[in-house]
Order: structure tokens, then sequence, then C-alpha cells
């Protein structure tokens, strides 16, 4: 077990989910500077994930920002028992500067999922870690793995987070007849794989499982109170950024995806979109600068650069943003006959069904036909309430030219510096007034988002 100094008493404490990954996830620069030490612990929904000593988990730091840094006063007594063990009766009236990265729950898997760390890969790291451990144990554990599902131990790991189950000195505080599969769990903290996933997968699988369970109304925290208070950090220490920032050189995951799109308006109005409705996403997408790099744009000239990224091999995970019309699909014909690495993926905006009966102009006058695939730029979604802000009926596309290969015609929207105009003037009002946002129209734009924040879910890139 752990020997664990909180100033003025020593708790003796054990993870009983993730004591196993204590012995690797220390910098070798923490390792063995001090008898004791200080500690950090990341807890979901209050519950002690995650221990190390005199640092931070680097990797834990990623699913925070510095905007969840919050530093206040509490009573020792206020403690995390589970974390600092029982408060004294000395500490009732005492007083402490706490200093932690808290988050909700339900904004750390959508950071989470926005990694890559989706409930489908960690189920498959389940299995993996089981098969591992079927192969590695005896005969008796064997055949108690065989029988056991990722449901079923899910189950056990939200029991275990609900109740507060712990192991200290080797004893499981569990009530009498508890579940086997719980003991198993709780038991595990003396074997590498604390159960299943192994010590050198990465612990934001553990965390995404954790905060999967774990009632939606809770949060997660990483206390660095302790090790500031002990001089391993500085007071006002941007802990978060800095770790994220190391991490960023070795590990793609860690650093934000690129996001290529047409041009410059559709980059702006989708990143001021995202801080909008996703603020706690913003940080993980970075939109190509077509004024600092003086990017000529258009769909051809995207396709140009996702066979520069392929090529060049660039390592990043890579979103090209394509609008959804006839264009756009004849450019990305270009990419038919190359296999681009799983780290970029190349998509159109969605279809709407706004658009299957949209307003046209051509030669036989105003008609009502579906735009989808054959005029949909960034204009068209910026809600029914901009594209009807001028009158009381949708702006029209107008049919442009004729696209032989394709076989359709290539529409555009009209008046489309009116439209921008009327998109800003929305956004400033949803920004100054929070209740605007909830009476104006972002469905569209949240639907292209949405499918931003899925691009990568069917691979680990």
């Amino acid at each position: 077990p752990s020997v664990v100094k909180r100033k003025r008493k020593v708790t003796l404490t054990i993870n009983p989910l993730y004591s196993a990954f204590c012995a690797g996830i220390c910098p070798p620069s923490h390792k063995g500077n001090f008898a004791l030490g200080s500690y950090t612990d990341l807890t979901v929904a209050s519950y002690p994930i995650i221990t190390s000593k005199s640092a931070v988990v680097p990797e834990t730091m990623t699913i925070f920002r510095e905007t969840d840094r919050r530093v206040f006063t509490r009573r020792v007594a206020e403690r995390n028992s589970l974390v600092w063990g029982e408060p004294q009766c000395m500490d009732d009236e005492e007083t402490e500067m706490a200093i932690e990265y808290a988050c909700e729950t339900g904004k750390v898997i959508d950071r989470l999922n926005v990694m890559g760390f989706t409930m489908r890969r960690v189920r498959e790291e389940f299995e993996k870690g089981r098969q591992t451990e079927m192969e590695e144990m005896s005969r008796h554990n064997s055949e108690f793995l065989e029988n056991l599902t990722f449901d079923a131990y899910a189950a056990a790991f939200a029991k275990i987070i609900a109740d507060r189950l712990k192991s200290i000195w080797g004893h499981v505080q569990i009530e009498e007849g508890c579940d086997s599969l719980i003991e198993y769990i709780l038991h595990s903290i003396y074997d590498p794989s604390f159960g299943i996933f192994k010590y050198d997968k990465d612990v934001r699988l553990v965390i995404r499982l954790a905060c999967e369970v774990a009632p939606a109304d809770t949060h997660v925290v990483q206390d660095i109170t302790d090790l500031v208070h002990s001089g391993y950090y500085k007071e006002n220490e941007a802990v978060c950024e800095k770790e994220t920032h190391a991490l960023i050189a070795g590990y793609p995951e860690n650093a934000p995806i690129i996001i290529l799109t047409e041009g410059s308006t559709d980059a702006k109005f989708l990143q001021e979109a995202l801080a909008l409705l996703y603020p706690h996403l913003s940080a993980y997408y970075s939109f190509f600068d077509f004024h600092a790099s003086r990017s000529p744009g258009g769909a051809g000239h995207l396709v140009s650069l996702v066979k520069a990224f392929s090529a060049a091999g660039i390592t990043n995970r890579v979103i090209a943003l394509l609008d959804n019309d006839t264009a756009a699909h004849e450019a990305k014909r270009g990419l038919d006959a190359i296999v681009l690495p799983s780290n970029i993926a190349v998509m159109h905006y969605p279809n709407l069904e706004l658009l299957r009966t949209y307003p046209t102009l051509g030669p036989g006058g105003l008609e009502p036909l579906d735009v989808n695939g054959l005029a949909a730029s960034i204009e068209l979604y910026l809600g029914e309430d901009v594209l009807c802000a001028e009158q009381n009926t949708l702006t029209p596309v107008q049919w442009k030219g004729y696209n032989s290969t394709l076989r359709q015609y290539q529409g555009e929207v009209v008046q489309k510096e009116k439209l921008h105009d009327a998109f800003q003037k929305k956004l400033k009002l949803c920004k100054a007034d929070p209740q605007v946002l909830q009476d104006t129209d972002w469905f569209s734009l949240s639907a292209i988002l949405k499918e931003i924040f899925h691009a990568f879910e069917c691979s680990n890139a």
C-alpha cells in the first residue's frame, strides 16, 4: 500500500481501480525524490480513480482546460474523505486554500469522445485485456474471466463508485455477500492489470469508463492542493496548459484537431458557432487560418491540402470539411484513388430536411427542389431565421452551371453578404443574452458540429 502524507496525519490509502498504474505514471524526475512526498488524486463523482505522487499524470490534464481551474477556501473537514481520510475533530474550524481542476462529467465525456476515447474503444480494450488476463491467470480465474462481459464489469464499476467501496490494507470494505466481480475488481490492486485494463494502456480509457457509469450530475476533479502547498507547483502555475503542451509533441491525440474548410467564411462561422454552442469543446479544435497563409480557398484547393497532408505523413488528426454542393462532390473525386491515413477524415456538410424542398431560381422561375448535394454551402446552415431575415420566405438558390460528369447543376444562394450580416447580428445578440440563444435557430450549424465530433468514431485515430 502507498503511504500518503496529508499534512498533520499519515493516511494509508489504496486506489482500488488504479493503483497498478502508479508504478509507471509519474515522470522520472519525480520518482524516488521523497520518502513520503505529496499526492494528487483525480476523482470521478468524488471517487478516486487515479493517484500519483509529486505530479499530475499528464494525460489526465488533457480533459481539462485552464478555465476549469478553481481556487477557493474550504474547511479541512470538507475534504474528500476517500482521498484525505476521515476528518479529525480538530479539523472542524480549520480552513485551507484548495486548488483543483473540475469539470462536469458530461462535458468530460464529450471531450474524451473528441480525443478518440469512445465507449466503443473502451469495450475493445476491455476485451483485449480480458483475453490477455485469461492467458496469464490460473485455470480457476480463467473460467471466471471466460464468462465475464463488459456490461457486467461496467455495472460492478458503477456500484463501486456509487457505494464508495474501497480497499484498505488488503481488506475490502464491502457488505457481506457482495458480488464476486466487485470483490475481484477491488482485490485487483495487487495485480498489474487491476482486473482487466493493462497498465500500459492510456489512462483516459479508465476515466472514460468511470465517467460513463457515474451519475450525470457529478464532476471530474483533479485536486492539486497538496502538490501546490508542498511546492511541486507554484500557486498560479497553469498546470493543465503546461502538462498538455508537453504531451502534444509526441501524441497527436493530445493536440487540437485541425479543421480544413473551403474558405475563411466557413472557418469563421463554424469556429464562432462552436465557441457559442459547445464552449467546453472549442479548445480541442484548430481551424485553418486562410488569412495568415494567404490560401486561395475553394473545394479544389482543399482537396490539394488533403493530398499534401497525407503525403507529408502529418500525424495530427485532420478533418477536411467540404460544402454539400456539386463543386465539392466533383472535387472530392480527386481523392478516390488515394488511401488516406486513419487520422484524416474527409466529409461534406450533412443533408438537411430543410433543404429537401428549398426555393430555387431557374429558367422556369421559382421552384422548390432538393438542394442537398447541389447547392448547400455554409450560408444554408446559418438558420431559418437568417435565411428569412430580409423577407418572410427563404432566400432562394440560383442555379448556375451544369456538371456533365455528375450530371447535375451547381447552385448558389443569392444575397450572401446580407446573410452574413444577419448571422453576425444573431451571433452578437446570442453572446450578449443567453436567452436569445434559446429563441434562435442553430439546428443546422449544430448538425455540422455534431458530424465533426463523430468524425473519428469508427477508428482509433
